[in-house]
C-alpha cells in the first residue's frame, strides 16, 4: 500500500509518504485563509492487481483571538432628534469589523467587543444608552472567503424626550475588544446627535366640517390633529372639546396613541332638533409633557332636512340582510341617518369584499376596530366582533 499527495506545491504543508504523516511547513494564518484541501491517492498492491483510490484531505485552520477591531468605512455617524422621541427609538447605528469569527464571541455575554459611552456629561449618560449586537460574515483578503463578525452599535433614547428639550452633542463611545492584549484594541465611535424642539400649534386657525342633521350618535364627522401629530412617536397630546353654551351635540375622542382627536356625534336628537345651520366649537390641545395648551375653532355647517326613522329598524346597520331594508333605516355611525350598502364581489365565499350593511363606507368594515367604533359593538360588529366569524373572512383587529 502506497500513500502519495496529489497536490502541488505551495500549500503550506509537507506530506512524508513513509510514514503518512501531514505537518506544517510554515506559519498559518486563519485571517488570510480558513481550509485548504489536499488530494491523497492511495494504491494498493495485490499481485498483480493495482487499485487505487484518490481522497480529498481537508484541512480547517482554527481561530485565535488575534485581530484587533477596525472600521470599514467611518467612525462617525449623524442623528437628528424631532418627531420620534420616545424610549427605545434608534438614532444612529455604527459598524465595526473584526477579523476573528463569532465563534470566537459568546452569545450569552456579548462581552468580546464591548460599547460604552464615554465622558462625564451626566445628561448624555441619562438619554442615551448603546445597544451592541453582531452577526457573521465573510471577508475576500487573498481571493478566498474567510469568515469574520459585524459588530453592530447602535445608539438608543434611554428615556422620553420632552417636546421643550433642545440640544447639540456629542456621544463618544469606546469599543473594546476585551479579548485582544495587542495595540489598537480599541476604537473610538462618534455619535453627532441634534435634537430639536417641536413646536405645538394646529395647522389650521378654524376646521370647517359639513354635518348631515339627521347623523346619528357616534357617527364620526371628522379628525383634528396637531400639525405633523402622524409623524409622533413619545409625544402625548390631550385632545379637549369646549362646547359653547353647554352644547353637547358633537364630543371629541381621543386616539390610544394620543396623536389626534375623533370629533364625533354625541347626542343625535339634539343635533336633529337644532334650530340654527352652525354649530361652532373649540378644541384645545395639550400637550402632557410641558403643559404648553393650543387652541384652534371648529365650524360645523348643518346640511340635510330631518328624515322619519321607521320603527322597525335595527339599531345597527349590520343587522341588515338585504340592500333595500339597509338603505330605509339608519343605525348607530350612520353618517347621513341611512345606513349604506356594500356590495360585494358576487362570489359565494365570505371574502375581504363581501356585501354587507355599514354605517360608513370609509371606516366600517376596514379590518380595524378603531377606538370609536369600541366604544359600542353595534357600530361595526364587522370589524369589532369578538366571535368567530364563519364563511373565512378574518374578524378585525383592535387599534393599538
Amino acid at each position: 500500500t502506497l500513500f502519495r499527495s496529489l497536490t502541488e506545491g505551495g500549500l503550506p504543508f509537507s506530506f512524508d509518504e513513509g510514514s503518512m504523516e501531514v505537518s506544517v511547513s510554515r506559519s498559518l494564518d486563519r485571517e488570510q485563509r480558513e481550509t485548504y484541501e489536499m488530494l491523497v491517492k492511495c494504491t494498493v498492491m495485490e499481485g498483480s492487481k493495482e487499485t487505487e483510490v484518490v481522497q480529498p484531505f481537508l484541512v480547517n485552520v482554527y481561530d485565535e483571538d488575534d485581530s484587533a477591531p477596525f472600521l470599514n468605512g467611518t467612525g462617525t455617524a449623524e442623528a437628528v432628534v424631532e418627531f420620534k422621541r420616545k424610549a427605545g427609538t434608534v438614532l444612529a447605528q455604527i459598524t465595526v469589523c473584526d477579523a476573528d469569527t463569532t465563534s470566537a464571541v459568546s452569545f450569552d455575554k456579548d462581552e468580546k467587543c464591548i460599547g460604552t459611552i464615554v465622558g462625564a456629561d451626566a445628561w448624555i449618560h441619562d438619554a442615551f444608552r448603546v445597544e451592541h449586537t453582531f452577526r457573521e460574515t465573510k471577508f475576500s483578503p487573498n481571493g478566498s472567503l474567510v469568515r469574520g463578525t459585524l459588530h453592530e452599535y447602535k445608539l438608543v433614547l434611554n428615556r422620553l424626550l420632552s417636546t421643550k428639550e433642545s440640544h447639540s452633542v456629542q456621544v463618544d463611545v469606546l469599543v473594546n475588544d476585551t479579548e485582544f492584549h495587542g495595540p489598537d484594541g480599541a476604537i473610538l465611535l462618534h455619535f453627532n446627535v441634534t435634537i430639536l424642539p417641536i413646536v405645538i400649534q394646529f395647522p389650521n386657525e378654524t376646521y370647517l366640517f359639513p354635518v348631515n342633521r339627521n347623523a346619528e350618535q357616534f357617527a364620526q364627522i371628522g379628525t383634528v390633529c396637531i400639525e405633523n401629530c402622524q409623524k409622533f412617536a413619545g409625544v402625548n397630546i390631550t385632545y379637549k372639546l369646549q362646547p359653547p353654551n353647554a352644547t353637547y351635540i358633537m364630543a371629541i375622542l381621543q386616539t390610544r396613541e394620543n396623536t389626534f382627536g375623533i370629533l364625533y356625534v354625541n347626542d343625535s336628537s339634539a343635533l336633529l332638533n337644532f334650530g340654527g345651520h352652525e354649530l361652532q366649537y373649540t378644541v384645545q390641545a395639550i400637550d402632557r409633557s410641558t403643559k404648553r395648551q393650543v387652541k384652534t375653532h371648529i365650524l360645523l355647517v348643518l346640511e340635510g332636512t330631518p328624515l322619519n326613522n321607521e320603527e322597525y329598524c335595527p339599531t345597527s346597520c349590520a343587522e341588515s340582510k338585504h340592500r333595500g331594508e339597509c338603505e330605509e333605516c339608519g343605525g348607530l355611525g350612520a353618517l347621513t341617518g341611512r345606513c349604506q350598502w356594500r356590495q360585494g364581489d358576487g362570489k359565494a365565499t365570505i371574502s375581504t369584499n363581501y356585501s354587507t350593511c355599514t354605517p360608513n363606507l370609509r371606516t366600517c368594515p376596514d379590518g380595524t376596530c378603531d377606538l370609536l367604533e369600541s366604544k359600542n359593538s353595534a357600530i361595526c360588529p364587522q370589524d369589532c366582533t369578538t366571535g368567530n366569524v364563519i364563511g373565512g373572512h378574518e374578524k378585525g383587529t383592535n387599534m393599538v
